[in-house]
């Protein structure tokens, strides 16, 4: 039965409205810039903020691969989605008490607390994110799905923009470190759970129940047909594989601009700001050219935007090339992930696609993280820029794979074009 389009829009909009929390949320707790600086200002040398890739890898990866098999078997799934958004505030509370202690310990238990309820967090989060993919998959429209993860993404990301300037207010306030990110760690968890709450009156219809089968069973099961793909999958998992430089300038290249330009904190909030503003825009742009040309040409505008952002971190001069490399790095994040959820659904032959949204990513997250996950000790030992080269040229081979192999699935041309009768 196709969702009317009034109870579509409807939908949308209290969707946005808990996106417009999550976003100021996600910003104060960005891996983008905000995380990395603060893990420096700790102590932490690159080898070990290295570990944040690898961490958000592995954690996000392999907890959504099961996801499909806790949710087979529900008709509906709002109130799922409801309990794990609220339970997401939980460690970011705990990280806020931590930090916010008048005496501290040593630095080096700090980094290991905040790395071990961060990783905490995301194990998480990466069950959440296959589940509300699919979610808001089931409570919005076939033929309008691309364009309203675009529109979602743009207030998130908007609201993000405001959370980064509120980050920076907050981090130029004259707050002692680290408190002063433990009270944005306060904010960020406040908002995630009234966020959370505008979930409740969207509307779900029933959908299709299946009986589950053993979990590591099906997760073999789905990586075996993708594998035996000879299609579109493999070639996306490649630009997954070459996209990995992007951890660089999320993660690497805030740290090397901080001495390189003599930024301070508060510029790293800034940074996170204009990301988010390239992620705004970028979501309006590639939802609707996803919706009209296909979910295929959102990858190519990722892996270009990639290119001109580690380009731009290598030869780009003074802190206006700091902060198009941010806007690049916003436009990026956005498109991947519009592309990585709306291929990873086209793609997928079961009606219950939670499977493929878990499945793909996880597939190369061990390489990934390895590779990411190195970059720390190799940029102690070589410095930013040759590893940046090599991840450039990493972004450049994706980016030729995303123009010329990477096939339109049949689900995108079955949507593009298609008029929205209600």
């Amino acid at each position: 039965m196709t969702l009317p389009l009034r109870v579509h829009w409807r939908n949308v909009s209290l969707l946005l409205t808990v996106e417009a929390f999550w976003g100021v949320s996600l910003a104060l707790i960005s891996m983008v810039a905000i995380l990395p600086v603060f893990l420096r200002h700790l102590g932490a040398s690159n080898a070990t903020i290295g570990w944040m890739p690898v961490i958000w890898l592995l954690v996000t990866a392999f907890p959504g691969v099961f996801a499909s098999y806790f949710t087979s078997k529900l008709a509906r799934r709002k109130r799922m989605v409801l309990l794990l958004h609220v339970g997401a505030a939980v460690p970011w509370l705990f990280l806020a008490a931590w930090f916010g202690l008048a005496h501290r310990p040593p630095p080096h238990a700090d980094v290991a607390i905040f790395l071990a309820v961060w990783g905490a967090a995301w194990v998480w989060m990466g069950f959440t994110i296959p589940v509300w993919i699919n979610f808001i998959g089931k409570v919005t429209r076939t033929e309008l799905r691309a364009r309203s993860f675009g529109i979602i993404f743009f207030f998130q990301t908007m609201m993000g923009a405001i959370g980064g300037w509120v980050g920076s207010r907050i981090l130029g306030s004259g707050l002692p470190f680290p408190a002063d990110y433990a009270l944005g760690f306060v904010i960020a968890a406040v908002f995630m759970a009234v966020g959370s709450f505008f979930f409740i009156p969207v509307r779900e219809e029933a959908g299709a129940v299946e009986e589950p089968g053993k979990p590591l069973q099906t997760v073999l099961q789905n990586a075996r047909e993708i594998w035996a793909d000879r299609g579109g999958i493999r070639v996306y998992l490649w630009i997954l594989f070459f996209t990995t430089g992007c951890f660089l300038l999320i993660t690497f290249y805030p740290v090397f601009a901080e001495t390189r330009f003599h930024l301070t904190a508060r510029d790293s909030a800034i940074y996170t700001a204009v990301c988010m503003a390239g992620q705004m825009l970028g979501s309006l742009l590639t939802g609707v050219i996803g919706d009209r040309f296909g979910y295929a040409k959102v990858s190519v505008i990722a892996t270009a935007a990639l290119t001109v952002g580690l380009a731009l971190s290598i030869w780009g001069p003074g802190t206006a090339a700091y902060y198009a490399t941010a806007f690049a790095l916003g436009i990026f994040l956005v498109a991947d992930r519009l592309a990585l959820y709306n291929l990873s659904m086209a793609f997928s032959p079961h009606e219950d696609n939670t499977a493929y949204l878990g499945i793909v990513p996880a597939l190369v997250a061990p390489i990934s993280a390895l590779i990411a996950g190195s970059s720390g000790a190799l940029i102690d030992r070589f410095g930013f820029v040759p590893i940046a080269i090599v991840g450039l040229i990493g972004a450049v081979a994706a980016l030729g794979l995303a123009l010329f192999r990477l096939p339109e699935p049949r689900y995108s041309f079955h949507t593009v074009g298609k008029g929205t009768p209600s």
